[in-house]
């Protein structure tokens, strides 16, 4: 008897909620088209393949001749279809009700397309956790698939790893595969003969073992040189006709061909965990450099692939910690998911809004990795929207005018504001500074604080690495290859000390310039920016009015005087505006003389392209959205984005200098490091000369109107 073992090819293709079409489209024609095509020129080649929903709803739209395609291949027993949650969540960080709502919703629309049982999905990013399997096994789904590095944590060696394996939770189970990593660098980046030779090692006489390879389609065309690669060199075919060459000991199959045929390996519990990549991103930088630091010496050490295996690196839900901003849209999404589940679910309305909710569940906008993640807003803007407008249907016949509601939103204990009306919808967090933390315009469904504060990255202290040019002719894993998008980025490393939110409020030294600002190399003269406030609110009958109030030092004339900021926020019925009022008391011996700025950030959706601009008195146009300046004696500012169609403009009742700059990033996604505008910033200035015992006043207005 000849040594033999089955062999499940699996592809993961996905494109986020709000990914640009254009995008989507190359995808389409670089990866997803060419690959299906090559699949259809050889009936006897068997795939397992996953389409998130968000993309399968696009290719429905735009591609439908794609949908005839898959049902083809479908209906020949070539393709296994996987489901999964609808629109690509990360599962650990749903509750129970939408985890199952996105995966029966998603069967339920694969059955209609397709007419065929969904037995198994996958896990977006491989994000595991053992409660899942209760979840999964609740959705009706019987398999899923998850890296070997899962299993090699939980202890098992490389030939216990040629088969799948029954896991349990509360008396439910579910079939787990293991996926090989070093599969995932081979293929389609090594040439086809090395991964035989990878078969041949694993082959027995029983023919019992099943090698599984499951990754991104997108690998096959869209990563950086892939496509002339995959495609143009023939790598598929040539992989393709290898595989078929050697039918006679390699087994082509599905999932669920290998359940139906063979027995399980066993019983496993898996610790928590994902890709072994995706835990390193997960780190703190600090902690991450020591991780890669000693994960690398150990390839030098005899012994060191026997500690490799049990380095599992961070903790997904860290993503949370890592970026405060992934926490607030998380605390957004979970905020809006119980008003939803409080909702009426007879009604048309429900299931409109259940789909925005889970539409906003889309898990890319949440992290960050070697991917754009959370540093695209443009992701970012689409989730938000969504959960905006579930929101906006869950309140729908409830209470109109203006009222609040007090509740730890991001759960830290801490209380968070919430104040809503008609119009828009915004979020203080006393805790920190006074801020403004989210402020939703409902008639354009956006986030005008969809903002994200510049940081430190491991890769940065890449950008200058000349390894990472654009300059490699060969095909390589994304992990391996990062070229710089664009040049000078290293110039723009600048890193912030606190979240681009609202009513920051800010004392500066004397000569601060708006350079200074910009690149936070200037020194705080108050104790302000980041520092709790009390709060006492008012229902009145059209309004809701909320007292922020602290009191703290500014440095002034060689002095620390002790004064006393309150800020009066006023949001009447049914308006789109916000009215500050801010009074500083000197409660010191000493006259307070300094600079006092309010800090306002604002997100539009690009800063220099056509219709994004500044206006200031008489509609006078001063510039993009990108631009760095400082304003001199200015009581009004008006911000526009034409594509958003909307304008926000601020106002003040005593002249003051402003400065005006852009807040952006430098991030790496699979097309490599780039430079992202993520919000502008505008802070309006004054000069204060208060007496002991004395107060200062000014009247701000923050409203905005569509165009």
């Amino acid at each position: 008897m000849s040594k033999k073992i089955n062999l499940i090819l699996a592809i993961h293709n996905h494109q986020p909620i709000g990914n640009f079409d254009n995008v989507i489209s190359e995808a389409y024609d670089k990866a997803y088209k060419p690959f299906l095509d090559i699949l259809s020129k050889y009936p006897s080649l068997k795939v397992s393949i996953h389409f998130s929903g968000c993309l399968l709803e696009w290719i429905v739209i735009n591609k439908p001749d794609m949908i005839a395609q898959i049902r083809h291949l479908v209906n020949r027993n070539q393709i296994e279809l996987m489901g999964g949650g609808f629109y690509e969540p990360i599962m650990v960080m749903l509750p129970e009700r939408d985890r199952i709502g996105q995966i029966k919703r998603y069967t339920e629309y694969l059955q209609k397309y397709f007419v065929r049982k969904i037995r198994g999905m996958w896990v977006p990013e491989r994000v595991w956790e053992q409660n899942l399997t209760k979840t999964f096994a609740d959705a009706n789904m019987e398999y899923t698939v998850l890296d070997d590095s899962h299993f090699k944590y939980a202890g098992l060696e490389d030939h216990q790893l040629l088969g799948y394996y029954v896991t349990e939770e509360q008396g439910r189970t579910l079939k787990i595969f293991p996926a090989s990593e070093l599969l995932r660098y081979y293929i389609p980046f090594e040439e086809p003969t090395k991964c035989i030779e990878y078969f041949k090692s694993c082959a027995t006489e029983g023919g019992d073992v099943t090698i599984v390879y499951a990754d991104d389609g997108e690998k096959f065309g869209v990563w950086p040189k892939t496509y002339d690669h995959v495609y143009k060199n023939g790598w598929l075919e040539r992989f393709i006709n290898v595989l078929l060459d050697n039918r006679d000991w390699i087994n082509l199959v599905t999932f669920s061909e290998v359940i139906d045929n063979f027995s399980s390996k066993g019983k496993v519990y898996l610790p928590d965990a994902s890709y072994r990549e995706m835990l390193g991103w997960a780190l703190p930088v600090e902690a991450y450099f020591r991780y890669e630091d000693v994960y690398n010496k150990l390839n030098n050490i005899p012994w060191g692939i026997n500690v490799k295996r049990f380095m599992k690196g961070g903790f997904w839900r860290n993503f949370k910690i890592k970026y405060p901003e992934s926490n607030l849209l998380y605390a957004k999404m979970m905020h809006v998911s119980n008003m939803v589940d409080l909702m009426d679910k007879k009604k048309d309305d429900y299931m409109a809004a259940q789909k925005e909710l889970f539409m906003g569940q889309c898990n890319c906008p949440y992290w960050h990795g070697v991917f754009g993640g959370i540093y695209l807003p443009h992701l970012r803007f689409a989730v938000a929207s969504h959960l905006i407008a579930a929101e906006v249907l869950a309140e729908k016949g409830k209470a109109k005018g203006a009222h609040y509601c007090i509740s730890d939103y991001d759960c830290d204990t801490k209380d968070e504001i919430c104040v809503s009306n008609s119009q828009m919808t915004v979020y203080f967090k006393p805790d920190r500074g006074g801020h403004i933390y989210e402020l939703d315009y409902k008639p354009k469904r956006i986030n005008l604080l969809n903002t994200l504060m510049r940081r430190r990255e491991v890769y940065h202290n890449k950008i200058t690495d000349t390894l990472y040019k654009d300059d490699l002719e060969q095909a390589k894993s994304i992990h391996d290859l990062m070229p710089s998008k664009q040049t000078g980025l290293e110039k723009m490393l600048y890193y912030d000390t606190y979240l681009k939110e609202g009513l920051i409020d800010h004392f500066f030294e004397s000569g601060t310039t708006v350079k200074d600002v910009f690149k936070n190399e200037y020194r705080e003269a108050g104790s302000f920016v980041t520092s709790s406030y009390n709060y006492k609110i008012d229902q009145g009958k059209d309004n809701v009015l909320i007292k922020l109030y602290r009191e703290g030092e500014v440095e002034s004339g060689g002095h620390r005087c002790t004064v006393r900021i309150i800020k009066e926020i006023t949001i009447m019925d049914n308006a789109p505006l916000i009215n500050i009022v801010y009074t500083i008391e000197n409660h010191s011996k000493h006259i307070c003389d300094a600079q006092f700025g309010v800090e306002f950030n604002i997100s539009m959706t690009a800063g220099d392209a056509f219709g994004r601009y500044y206006y200031i008195k008489d509609r006078e146009t001063i510039g993009n959205l990108a631009i760095e300046q400082e304003l001199n004696s200015q009581n009004k500012l008006g911000l526009v984005d034409e594509w958003l169609g909307v304008e926000v403009l601020l106002d003040w009742n005593i002249s003051g200098d402003v400065f005006v700059f852009p807040i952006y990033t430098v991030s790496q996604s699979e097309s490599g490091y780039e430079l992202v505008y993520q919000n502008s910033s505008i802070i309006p200035r004054w000069s204060l000369n208060i007496k002991p015992e004395d107060t200062w006043s000014v009247v701000i207005n923050k409203s905005i109107k569509s165009l």
